[in-house]
């Protein structure tokens, strides 16, 4: 069939269960099952498509991106629209399954033909039911549903429907059927070839048979002669194979169709679900302009953390973002300050960004990236196996082999767990060597020493973010942009600990 996709302009063939294998570090990381959550509305197969597209199809495409915003344009005006297209495509999913009962695992030509052709009669049918709601949406504007609703116009018409239906009614067979075969060296019956013209059951066809001069021979097996009849099930069956694999691909076709627009339709319905519940919660979201030049870019303003969003009932505080032309973003600041809540909000509404989807913010402009890894601190190894700066340099090693050109390391108070010395050395010597090969950093980090050598030395390259004392209830959780400071906040522990 036609590969037109939703997903990409060029009906490319992709991998649905294709996902980087540091997808479930980025879920843990950014927390990121809340949002999954959320967009699947309770659906296992949204869950499933949702998952599988945001983690593995994301692309760093500009025309890929406007693609699939633009389709989700579409299905914003028209909800009912990709609802539809879903649960038609579902429910031909789930009817085919339920069709397995009567023939699992069987292995007669004859049993896999009867039913291939009566699943070939569900599937036209409800492909005509996709088909029609190009007719009842005509006024869609994305290239992409336009390209799938002409692609079902033109290769499934109504003349050609009338073809498959009637060809599918020959192959059931219903009046026996008529073969020729070659008779090999043992005398057993070989290469077969199905006749064009079939029996029938019209009146004038018998009669002119009869009055024909061809001669004919023929022979009945009676029903007590099993051994004849087992021998006749299986010429019916080697007959009946060649077309009976013929029709296992091309119901695999079309079922590997439905399962893509299934797939497809419910990324974009768990994407209507994440507007509705954020709207639903007075946030705000937009669709992201994508940049697709050399220098990184990363502007918004009134961003927040989507998955912190949908978790928690208290109001967020929303933060601007200015990083043009800045290729490390770094923070500073004091303790349960927002640091950590900015930093996953970047992380999260990048993979947003970079899917198609809307993301937390009332605007935001970025350039793409090839990929986002996550680097966060962990408990202690309860197993005692490692300590916990060993772990961390392991997963640091373990990292550094999967960083592509244009990554994006999302760093959260790394190499924390030694000495400021030690600790500032190292994560100076990892950044340094990122940023030498392009490679976007965003770093959260309490390690002074670390931050003065950073903002002296790589100043043209850094963007300097603080996140404000707790002293100043007016800017709690506010990150702006500011120095780092040589103060570790000692009175708001103080604070914290002993006055409340």
């Amino acid at each position: 069939m036609n590969k037109t996709s939703l997903l990409y302009p060029d009906g490319r063939i992709y991998d649905f269960n294709t996902i980087p294998d540091h997808s479930e570090q980025l879920i843990a990381d950014l927390e990121l099952s809340v949002l999954f959550s959320v967009m699947a509305n309770q659906d296992e197969k949204i869950l499933e498509a949702v998952r599988k597209i945001l983690l593995g199809q994301r692309s760093n495409d500009k025309s890929v991106i406007l693609f699939r915003q633009q389709i989700l344009k579409d299905f914003m005006r028209h909800p009912l629209l990709v609802s539809e297209i879903y649960q038609h495509s579902l429910d031909t999913l789930e009817a085919y399954r339920d069709s397995l009962r009567f023939w699992l695992s069987t292995k007669s030509a004859s049993r896999r033909l009867r039913t291939n052709v009566e699943l070939m009669d569900m599937l036209l049918a409800q492909l005509v039911k996709i088909r029609n709601l190009g007719t009842q949406y005509s006024n869609v504007e994305s290239t992409g549903l336009k390209a799938f609703f002409t692609f079902l116009e033109t290769d499934f018409s109504d003349e050609v429907l009338d073809k498959l239906r009637a060809q599918n009614s020959v192959l059931r067979f219903n009046h026996g059927f008529s073969v020729n075969a070659k008779l090999d060296h043992n005398n057993r019956s070989s290469e077969f070839l199905l006749n064009r013209e079939q029996p029938s059951t019209h009146w004038l066809k018998k009669v002119l048979s009869l009055n024909s001069s061809a001669e004919e021979y023929s022979f009945t097996i009676s029903q007590r002669d099993e051994s004849g009849l087992t021998a006749l099930t299986e010429f019916r069956d080697a007959a009946l194979e060649p077309v009976a694999v013929i029709m296992d691909v091309a119901v695999q076709q079309f079922l590997e169709f439905f399962t893509r627009l299934r797939d497809e339709a419910g990324f974009y319905q768990g994407a209507l679900n994440l507007c509705d519940v954020l709207k639903n919660r007075g946030y705000i979201f937009c669709l992201p302009i994508p940049l697709s030049g050399q220098d990184p870019v990363c502007v918004a303003s009134k961003l927040y953390d989507p998955c912190l969003a949908l978790s928690q009932q208290e109001k967020l505080v929303l933060n601007d973002l200015q990083a043009e032309n800045k290729s490390f973003i770094l923070i500073t600041g004091a303790n349960s300050g927002g640091k950590s809540t900015f930093l996953r909000a970047l992380g999260v509404n990048q993979l947003l960004f970079q899917s198609g989807l809307p993301v937390a913010a009332e605007q935001f402009t970025a350039s793409l990236c090839d990929e986002v890894y996550t680097h966060f601190k962990l408990e202690e190894d309860a197993s005692m196996h490692s300590g916990k700066f060993d772990e961390e340099l392991l997963r640091m090693a373990a990292l550094v082999p999967k960083l592509k050109a244009t990554a994006m390391v999302l760093f959260n108070e790394s190499f924390a767990a030694t000495n400021e010395r030690e600790g500032s050395e190292i994560a100076w010597q990892i950044c340094n060597a990122l940023l030498e090969k392009g490679i976007k950093v965003v770093f959260v980090t309490h390690l002074y020493t670390f931050a003065r050598k950073l903002y002296a030395e790589r100043s043209s390259e850094l963007l300097s973010l603080r996140a404000a004392s707790n002293e100043d209830s007016t800017q709690k959780f506010k990150i702006s942009e500011a120095k780092p400071l040589s103060t570790s906040f000692a009175k708001d522990i103080y604070q914290k600990v002993f006055t409340d």
